[in-house]
């Protein structure tokens, strides 16, 4: 049988599987547009085979997505649009991250757009002791919008934008030159392996997110809540002087510290950040309210000095006792600096630990021989 025919074949079962709906499928054909894709990828074998594992999978992602995070998604897609990005970048944050701000992958990735350090550093975004601005879903949406283009100027279209978001600039071109062609249902070949199977999985999974979220049926039959969390709520930012508590910020706003902290997870410590004046992010309904309680002279400024810290190694026979015995520590503050809930230690496991004052003296004295490396947290 020609390959054409079966093709053809393929397309049809796709048809069928859809319930033989234009609308749906003209719908997919305008994603593909969007993101410079071949409307004949609609029947490339390799996404077909492929689709319906993942949208049993990933349906359970949208709907998590949005309603666990719908707060963010109104002003992540009004940037979206503003950027001038096809709208199913969106979705390219929810495979990311599940639209999770705090969200840290295995290579500590960070944020709803999973930046590493020194990528979000090179966008202008915050990442020090006390902020992580890659955990702002709106600030690091602007700057993955940037990015994003950045790659579009690179490489010409889209969908190969979104490849080098994930495997890398020198990956993409290298692969396009291997494969001799940019087509996406090359570079996507299961054998050839142009590209690393996470990158070919990708992809696939935001065309198979925003095919999902353009299904009627699934939108009002699967969750009818679904349209309404996405049309829902909005934030306005406001500036706010350094070095306050953000439990005096919210009482200005109506709102509790950890209904705050939700809406601001940039914000490491419980006060604003030292040296300049800073900002947050408060519901628009809140905006009223925090214009006629607002006050900076009822502000009281706080110490925002971090303690001191070094790094530990677990050796043989170590435990959280011994440890924080041999260090003049609490138990609980190597829990809490660490984030431990067992008492179970691995062998060469690195450990923050805070330097006791005598220690600290002891570490500063130019008499001594010995030097500890002491690291801000």
């Amino acid at each position: 049988m020609k390959k054409s025919m079966i093709v053809f074949l393929i397309f049809v079962q796709f048809l069928v599987a859809n319930s033989f709906s234009p609308e749906y499928y003209e719908r997919q054909m305008k994603i593909l547009r969007s993101l410079d894709i071949e409307p004949s990828f609609i029947g490339d074998l390799n996404f077909i085979e492929s689709r319906d594992n993942l949208k049993k999978l990933y349906s359970s992602v949208l709907r998590h997505s949005v309603n666990g995070f719908y707060e963010f998604i109104p002003m992540i897609k009004m940037i979206i649009k503003e950027e001038d990005l096809p709208a199913e970048f969106l979705y390219l944050a929810m495979v990311e991250s599940g639209l999770k701000a705090h969200s840290v992958s295995n290579a500590k990735a960070v944020g709803v757009w999973q930046f590493m350090q020194p990528t979000a550093q090179s966008l202008g975004l915050r990442v020090d002791p006390y902020v992580d601005e890659r955990r702002d879903p709106f600030k690091s949406s602007i700057a993955a919008a940037n990015y994003l283009k950045g790659l579009k100027n690179e490489f010409g279209k889209w969908y190969l934008a979104i490849l080098a978001y994930n495997c890398g600039s020198g990956k993409l071109s290298k692969a396009i030159k291997e494969a001799g062609s940019d087509e996406l249902h090359v570079l996507l070949d299961e054998e050839a392996k142009y590209i690393p199977l996470e990158t070919r999985l990708f992809i696939k999974k935001i065309l198979t997110l925003a095919f999902l979220a353009s299904d009627k049926d699934f939108n009002l039959g699967g969750d009818a809540s679904f349209v309404n969390h996405t049309l829902s709520s909005d934030f306005t930012r406001v500036e706010v002087p350094s070095s306050v508590a953000l439990k005096d910020l919210a009482k200005m706003a109506d709102l509790s510290l950890g209904d705050l902290k939700y809406y601001n997870p940039q914000f490491k410590h419980d006060f604003t950040p030292p040296d300049k004046d800073y900002y947050m992010y408060i519901p628009v309904s809140k905006s009223l309210a925090f214009e006629q309680n607002y006050n900076p002279s009822k502000l009281t400024k706080v110490d925002t000095r971090l303690p001191q810290t070094k790094i530990y190694i677990v050796k043989s026979g170590d435990s959280l006792y011994s440890i924080a015995k041999k260090h003049g520590i609490s138990i609980a503050q190597i829990r809490k600096y660490n984030k431990i809930k067992k008492d179970h230690l691995a062998l060469k496991q690195k450990l923050i630990l805070p330097i006791a004052n005598k220690e600290y003296k002891y570490a500063n004295s130019k008499q001594t021989k010995k030097s500890t490396k002491v690291v801000s947290r």
